[in-house]
């Protein structure tokens, strides 16, 4: 049974779930309840945040494996598990239980410490969270059907050891190195102010996290999948929430996905329809024909009347690309009437005679 969240739940999906099926159902669901797709829709969003925490955790092994044994506390456990190198953690936690409490039952003294922070805040200068802008190239092909992209980029977490703040508690009292222990900076000749650093006390109980040296965060690598959706326009920024860069403490910034879409060697996009230039002989824009057009999905066999002329366009209802309305554009065949390059002597009859009896008609 796993307490809080429960990520099987909340991708609907049994805890059995191979690697395949944990992805089919996070595509799924991403693209229902996209922020891009639910414009406007606070419970849309919070239920795509929820998807996507989810899905990072079961997606990789050593996570998964984690959140199977301790459920909610699964970040407690890793987070505990990479300052012991891994080792001696088998075995020392309860599910049931309170998990700092079990992490230092064995131990004696004041360990609270390392994970009270909240004093660290007005010690800290406060940066903001920085969103990163990445970019994606789509095909038209992408675009009609939808698809997920992997993205890679590097970005800032906040630092475990300090929860961001680039000073962790100590034990002991240090003597503030601004004011020398006096409390008092000067700010003015004869005029003294209370020191900025240890707000007039003289020492402090912190010093700067050795994780991060003092930075708050650390350069992860990240690899995330998006979805995109069906007919999304060049240009168009997706939002994925919380997947950017930390400032102080654990705030985030969030991640957009520009997306970009590829020049196609056949098709020309406007909007929601696209138009496909389509060659066909002379002498069957004369005499009328089926002709074979392309789509992004299959070819479609098209008539085109007797006497087609050159640039005449024709229109395919629903063969376009996909809206967010779930309709679709049309597409636009246009008609090139092509030359023979030359033309033997028995056929250069044939056409002086088809001229001459044009010519007649028209003379009567």
């Amino acid at each position: 049974m796993h307490h809080g969240k429960d990520y099987y739940q909340i991708l609907d999906i049994h805890q059995g779930a191979s690697d395949k099926e944990i992805k089919s159902a996070y595509r799924k669901l991403a693209r229902k309840y996209h922020p891009d797709v639910n414009p406007g829709n606070h419970q849309a969003e919070q239920k795509f945040k929820e998807i996507t925490e989810a899905y990072e955790c079961l997606k990789d092994p050593e996570k998964k494996k984690l959140y199977d044994q301790y459920g909610s506390n699964w970040q407690q456990a890793e987070q505990f598990k990479n300052q012991q190198g891994g080792a001696g953690f088998q075995g020392h936690f309860n599910q049931n239980e309170d998990l700092f409490e079990n992490i230092f039952s064995g131990f004696t003294g004041d360990f609270s410490h390392f994970f009270d922070n909240s004093d660290l805040k007005h010690k800290t200068n406060i940066t903001p969270p920085k969103d990163i802008i990445k970019n994606v190239d789509v095909s038209l092909e992408e675009i009609n059907t939808g698809c997920l992209k992997t993205i890679t980029y590097t970005a800032l977490d906040p630092c475990k050891s300090c929860s961001g703040y680039g000073k962790v508690k100590i034990n002991k009292k240090i003597t503030c190195q601004t004011c020398h222990g006096s409390g008092k900076v000067s700010q003015f000749p004869g005029l003294a102010g209370k020191c900025p650093t240890c707000k007039g006390s003289g020492s402090h109980q912190t010093e700067n996290c050795p994780s991060c040296r003092a930075s708050g965060t650390i350069a992860t690598n990240r690899k995330v999948e998006v979805s995109i959706p069906k007919g999304i326009s060049h240009g168009k920024k997706l939002r994925i929430p919380g997947r950017g860069s930390a400032g102080t403490g654990m705030k985030m910034g969030d991640l957009y996905v520009q997306v970009f879409e590829k020049k196609h060697p056949l098709f020309t996009r406007d909007g929601d329809h696209l138009t496909v230039h389509v060659e066909v002989p002379f002498y069957e824009a004369i005499l009328g024909s089926e002709i074979k057009v392309p789509t992004l999905e299959k070819k479609l066999s098209m008539k085109i009347p007797v006497c087609t002329q050159n640039g005449q366009k024709f229109r395919l209802n629903g063969k376009g690309l996909p809206n967010l309305n779930s309709s679709k554009g049309n597409l636009y065949v246009i008609i090139d009437v092509q030359l023979p390059k030359s033309i033997d002597h028995e056929n250069t009859q044939l056409i002086q005679e088809f001229k001459n009896n044009i010519e007649e008609k028209h003379a009567q």
